[in-house]
């Protein structure tokens, strides 16, 4: 029955992980910027913390 279910909700699920951890880099790259850290370190560390391309991290800056 648990197999079923995760099978059924497991869409869901990855919808919501991922909604989580963008709205997690747009408040971390928020932060940065409020505290005067320039493009290219944020661009940096976004990379680093969240496995991100130069391409995806693009659209949070």
């Amino acid at each position: 029955m648990y197999e079923a279910l995760m099978e059924i909700m497991e869409p869901q699920i990855q919808l919501r992980e991922k909604a989580v951890l963008k709205k997690g880099i747009q408040i971390a790259v928020k932060s940065l910027k409020d505290v005067g850290t320039n493009e290219e370190d944020i661009r940096k560390v976004i990379i680093k913390n969240y496995g991100l391309s130069e391409s995806d991290v693009e659209k949070y800056l």
